[in-house]
């Protein structure tokens, strides 16, 4: 139901990609189109098949909905709201929203109704863009928000009809500049309201531009896009990446996304650190149902592919030893894990444990670790296939400058440096100054430039004692178990640390079978765990040990507002949600 006329081809004609300022996200996307016109550009699902958009069929759907925009009544730089599930309709919406002047406001599509309409009367839409009719009933009209359309229906119908206002569209087009702009996100909000990050067009193509410089891509790579369009990791790292460098993406999802990386076999993924986790796990289950004789191999393989992947330049008997190890064992494995063709894994949005790093690396998958945020358009740093050192984020990317306070804040000065928080100065004030980003982070800069995270200023507990805890760093260490998916440590203006755990019931009920309701609670699974708890306590210090946890049967989710679309932990919530189980662990004994 694409827009096909002899208008369109005309107006193809008409608009001169040249005449679009080329630091703009729509300069860009335009440029790339009429260079690589009928090449495949989006892969997309329909039913168990695979259709294909092109890039001249993405450009004729945003000119479609571009105009249908100015028909509504959209004017130059009002916001349009766009929600819902990650589709072709969602990015072709998002680049006709900026086509037409407009600036795009994503909102996850899991958001509640009531954030979702703060966050709409906040940002002061016009006009909301939603996937469905269930995704549309989280908003309502108002004398601000006049309109609410469908991508199923009304989004579906523009494309359909032939444009009535392709003239304006261009001259639109033409009159973008960098500085304008382009889009509102909302962060996750991990500590209170969302507050909405303005970026300019040239934030965002200025930033995916210095990322791209260090990374080995160019128009033979494909990727399999999943994690959600309204996060900038996606938006920015993931799909306008992909229109800067020329390639093409698969569309997947959460559901599907180990089968899709077998078929599809990409040769870059993006995603959050959880996914590898999973992937990870799956492997271990394997071997140790295994018989002891395929164990030893697959240690002894892993152990050679480790070795590998720490020399810079490995001698010819490790070479020899590797070669053999990739034959017998490391070559099936990622045949059988990532399809074959997958050159490099790009990780973001929370801590990635040293053994799943060096887990891949060693099967001759790297994983590039990087780090970024809402505030500067994604990406500050990352390692690269040439620069990288383990347990950190690599080097800032071209351009961006990195300095510490004296509190180990990390500073970010650079091209995505957001203009400010929408219609929130004094927060604005708080996160800028003097043009740096006051992260939040807390990390450390090694003498060649790798930056390590260590932690979240904000998240550090101070115990009743006066003893700071960095919690960060204790769930990261818990989580390294294989029994244990979640962790989150509680401790402030506490006597001692505790912690709220929700084991690997998948895992744990391989052992001892049962309901995770019952093995909560259960004596033998709390033994499991507390091994893991004592393993930590180890190695740290006694104010900062865990003295007690309490096993949580159900996962923390993001319908329930106690984790962000980046999963990570939204402290204030959890401590609400199981404030009767936390209470309990401070009414007992206080340790010795």
């Amino acid at each position: 139901m694409s827009l096909r006329t002899s208008d369109e081809g005309t107006a193809a004609r008409d608009l001169n990609p040249e005449s679009i300022a080329d630091r703009t996200t729509v300069g860009v996307f335009f440029r790339q189109a009429q260079r690589y016109a009928d090449r495949p550009l989006v892969h997309y699902p329909a039913g168990k098949q695979w259709k294909v958009a092109t890039w001249a069929d993405v450009r004729r759907d945003i000119l479609a909905v571009a105009s249908a925009l100015v028909e509504a009544g959209v004017k130059p730089g009002e916001h349009v709201v766009l929600m819902g599930a990650n589709s072709l309709e969602w990015l072709y919406c998002d680049f006709a929203i900026q086509a037409a002047g407009a600036v795009a406001v994503p909102i996850y599509s899991g958001t509640v109704p009531d954030v979702a309409q703060t966050i709409a009367a906040n940002c002061e839409a016009v006009m909301a863009i939603m996937s469905d009719a269930n995704m549309s009933a989280k908003l309502k009209t108002t004398d601000k928000l006049r309109r609410i359309v469908r991508m199923d229906a009304d989004v579906r119908e523009w494309v359909s009809q032939q444009p009535q206002h392709l003239d304006e569209v261009i001259r639109r087009l033409g009159n973008i500049r960098p500085d304008d702009v382009c889009t509102i996100v909302y962060t996750s909000g991990t500590t209170g309201d969302p507050k909405g990050a303005e970026l300019a067009h040239r934030n965002l193509v200025d930033a995916t531009r210095a990322a791209i410089k260090v990374h080995p891509i160019g128009e033979s790579d494909f990727t399999l896009s999943w994690l959600p369009f309204s996060h900038v990791f996606e938006r920015i790292n993931g799909m306008l990446s992909l229109l800067v460098f020329g390639g093409q993406t698969w569309l997947s999802g959460v559901d599907r996304l180990a089968n899709d990386l077998v078929e599809v076999q990409p040769t870059i993924l993006l995603s959050v650190p959880r996914v590898y986790e999973k992937m990870h796990a799956r492997v271990m289950d394997r071997v140790r149902e295994s018989p002891a004789i395929w164990r030893a191999l697959f240690k002894w393989a892993i152990g050679v592919g480790t070795r590998f992947s720490h020399q810079p330049r490995p001698g010819p008997l490790l070479k020899a030893e590797h070669r053999l190890a990739d034959r017998l064992v490391l070559a099936p494995l990622r045949k059988r894990l990532v399809g074959g063709g997958l050159r490099f894994f790009i990780s973001g949005g929370a801590a990635l444990a040293r053994e799943i790093e060096e887990f891949f690396w060693a099967i001759g998958v790297p994983i590039l670790n990087g780090w970024g945020m809402t505030e500067t358009s994604s990406g500050v740093s990352s390692n690269t296939l040439t620069q990288h050192r383990f347990l950190t984020v690599g080097k800032p990317f071209p351009g961006i400058e990195l300095k510490l306070a004296e509190d180990g804040e990390i500073l970010v000065n650079g091209p995505g440096n957001m203009l400010g928080y929408h219609n929130n100065p004094v927060a604005t004030a708080e996160m800028l100054d003097n043009g740096w980003i006051r992260t939040g982070d807390i990390g450390e800069l090694d003498a060649d430039g790798f930056l390590k995270i260590t932690d979240r200023k904000k998240d550090l507990i101070k115990t009743a004692g006066g003893k700071y805890v960095a919690p960060q760093q204790l769930e990261f260490e818990i989580q390294r178990d294989d029994l244990v998916e979640q962790a989150v440590v509680i401790g402030e203006s506490k006597p001692y640390v505790t912690a709220l755990i929700v084991p690997d019931w998948g895992a744990v009920t391989k052992r001892i079978p049962g309901r995770p309701e019952d093995l909560a609670h259960d004596e033998r699974v709390i033994a499991l765990i507390q091994q893991a708890v004592d393993a930590v306590n180890k190695r740290v210090g006694n104010w900062e040990a865990i003295q007690y946890f309490t096993l949580l049967p159900r996962p923390f989710s993001e319908e329930a507002g106690e984790i962000t679309p980046t999963l990570k932990i939204k402290r204030k919530f959890v401590a609400q949600h199981y404030a009767a189980e936390i209470e309990s662990m401070y009414s007992r004994k206080k340790p010795v």
